[in-house]
């Protein structure tokens, strides 16, 4: 009796962990797919040769501190010598929802969007108080000693004052203007009323641009940016093109993660804007090195200066950003030449400061100061060790330039007005919305240790991985259909109880990958698609042992009852033995492997260790009270009787049931 309450318990046990997969089934815990599978994108990014094992990790961690920034599916991550895989699923199964809504915009002729109110009231008089206010975009000292080498600063007063700090004085033999902020300052004057009257020559250019502006002084913006422009009579034009309009439906955009990534009041912008968030800005954020570094502006080449088309670019050419001497702890304690953004050249000092002092950085809209024009920025603080550093170098460089320089392209090179000791400061340029908030993603991942070049990328779109899933699952069916009817016409009432025990094992599969994904980001590819069903195989041989062994004592004269125990015991030390030979196989080729096939390796190795479970706790207990049943033991053309002795050998009588006489 309390071997049948064991056997019962088991049966139940087993039972219990079905029902539990099934609930999380039905709650949401399902296995997360691959890229093949969901679509996505794959890029094989490489280190140059010698890189250390180190270093790869560390370069590893960036990237993928960088792609869960990103708002993307789960990404995944292999490093193999100096190659790393980067594989996104999900990434092109981006989604665009239509949601109703009830808001009043003020919208420009193109539709373009300034800002929306929940009341027509509230939009009205947000368009009736916005005006154009001028805004200085630069002040650039020209003449005199800066004819050839224009010097900008922020505002006419920095301007003026960087005049007012400049002196005529006689060094040596010679006459020089001082102050001058250049990398020497000129002292070719051959008397000092010539050098007074250069000094005389400087005047100030100054551009402004002119921007809308609301009534508590900020900016209209949309998505391209701010309201912006160059000259007082577009300004009024757009100022004059806004008006107020009711909108009742938007189109958001919803990463495969769930993220809102933004709201259209048109498809075309939705689309557009999921293309951008795709797989080329992807890309660009985690293979870009974003290495910052800011170092003292000795001397400004704008194009058209005498020496502009003289000073080549410190690594200007590709083929030499690789090499060891284009390295950044090669370059860091030299004078180099950088490129702007505006084409400008820049010849900077020695690093003074690198993106390793910066704590948090964040992209924000609106004004750098008071004086400066709105747009997109980069907010950022730095640690103590940082802050330290910054303050003492800024300390140093007050009234002159402090280039601000990524992946060794200058942003911006402001002038230092005093000391900045306070741990934060703000790096401002002609940033558009997503590049401010990709930047503050890599200068929060901190650079790359190692430059990376991408040697392959591969896009794999939803519709041909939700084909290739169509094509797996049709397989495993039919797989499962034609075991079923097999083991059916041969075991007869044990083909059923292989049915119940297969389904079950599927189940618990597939339960286990999903924890598996949510645990610990395992994805279910399509090679660990074929593991789980090549382990139909496995799983199926572990029933045939068995069946067979048992066929084999009834056959030889012990009742089905009597049979099953030794039966059993002899058939489950072969399966043990398959299992352990096929787990060792999973295990060697995990390790070895890489990439999808990791996948099959994993997912074939777990699935034999599902196999001894449903052996011991499902098929074992099962099969025995079966075999305690005379009822079904005995079922004509069905029972176990039929399952096992239908092919009795020659000679033999019929094999003795529990219960009946011989």
């Amino acid at each position: 009796m309390r071997r049948t309450r064991n056997l019962w318990l088991s049966i139940g046990f087993v039972g219990v962990l079905v029902a539990a997969s099934i609930v999380a089934w039905v709650l949401g815990t399902r296995p997360v797919l691959g890229l093949d599978l969901e679509g996505g994108v794959s890029v094989v990014l490489r280190a140059p040769e010698g890189t250390t094992h180190d270093v790869m990790e560390r370069a590893l961690e960036n990237i993928r501190t960088r792609v869960d920034a990103f708002g993307v599916g789960e990404p995944i991550l292999y490093l193999s010598g100096s190659n790393i895989e980067v594989q996104i699923p999900g990434l092109a199964r981006g989604d665009i929802e239509e949601r109703r809504i009830e808001r009043f915009c003020l919208l420009d002729e193109d539709g373009t969007s300034f800002g929306c109110f929940d009341d027509e009231g509230r939009a009205t008089d947000a368009l009736d108080a916005t005006s154009v206010q001028p805004f200085v975009s630069s002040a650039c000292l020209t003449g005199g000693p800066f004819a050839d080498q224009p010097r900008c600063y922020g505002d006419q007063k920095q301007a003026d004052g960087a005049i007012q700090a400049m002196q005529v004085q006689k060094q040596d033999d010679a006459v020089c203007i001082t102050g001058t902020g250049l990398q020497e300052d000129p002292c070719d004057y051959a008397t000092r009323a010539d050098a007074e009257a250069a000094l005389a020559a400087i005047t100030v250019d100054v551009r402004e641009e002119y921007c809308l502006d609301e009534e508590d002084g900020g900016t209209l913006e949309a998505d391209a940016g701010a309201a912006c422009f160059g000259s007082q009579d577009a300004a009024d034009e757009a100022l004059a093109s806004l008006s107020v309009e009711r909108r009742s439906r938007e189109y958001c955009v919803v990463s495969s993660a769930g993220r809102n990534l933004g709201c259209f009041f048109t498809r075309d912008d939705a689309e557009s804007k999921l293309q951008e968030t795709g797989q080329e800005r992807l890309l660009e954020v985690i293979g870009t090195t974003a290495r910052l570094e800011q170092r003292q502006v000795l001397e400004t080449l704008p194009p058209g200066s005498p020496a502009y088309e003289s000073t080549p670019v410190t690594c200007g050419d590709p083929t030499e950003r690789d090499t060891e001497a284009c390295s950044f702890q090669a370059l860091r304690d030299q004078d180099v030449v950088f490129p702007g953004a505006d084409q400008t050249k820049y010849r900077l000092g020695p690093v003074e400061i690198t993106g390793e002092a910066i704590k948090r950085a964040v992209a924000v809209f609106g004004g750098a100061g008071q004086s400066q024009i709105p747009g997109w920025r980069i907010d950022f603080e730095l640690t103590a060790e940082g802050t330290d550093t910054f303050g003492e170098v800024t300390q140093r460089l007050v009234g002159q330039q402090l280039a601000i320089v990524v992946d060794e392209q200058v942003i911006s090179a402001p002038t230092v007005d005093e000391p900045i000791t306070g741990g934060s400061g703000t790096i401002s340029g002609s940033f558009t919305k997503n590049r401010a908030q990709d930047l503050a993603t890599q200068l929060n991942a901190g650079a790359l240790p190692v430059n990376l070049q991408q040697q392959q990328v591969q896009t794999v779109s939803p519709t041909l991985g939700a084909e290739s899933l169509h094509q797996a699952v049709l397989a495993g069916i039919a797989g499962l259909v034609l075991l079923a009817l097999y083991l059916l016409f041969y075991y007869r009432l044990l083909g059923v109880v292989a049915w119940f025990g297969m389904a079950i094992w599927a189940i618990l599969a597939l339960a286990l990958v999903g924890v598996a994904g949510l645990a610990f980001g395992y994805s279910l590819t399509l090679a660990g698609v074929a593991g789980l069903v090549i382990s139909l195989g496995v799983t199926t041989d572990s029933y045939i042992v068995f069946f067979e062994r048992l066929k084999d004592e009834v056959r030889h004269g012990r009742s089905p009852r009597s049979a099953v125990q030794p039966a059993f015991s002899r058939s489950f030390r072969t399966i043990v033995a398959a299992d352990i030979v096929t787990g060792i196989a999973a295990i060697v080729l995990y390790v070895t492997a890489i990439s999808s096939v990791r996948g099959f390796a994993l997912t074939l190795g777990v699935s034999v260790v599902l196999d001894l479970f449903i052996v011991w706790f499902f098929k074992r207990p099962t099969v025995f009270m079966i075999a305690r049943s005379e009822r079904l033991v005995n079922l004509p053309g069905f029972g176990l009787t039929s399952g096992v002795a239908a092919d009795r050998l020659p000679g033999e009588g019929a094999p003795v049931v529990a219960g009946a006489s011989r």
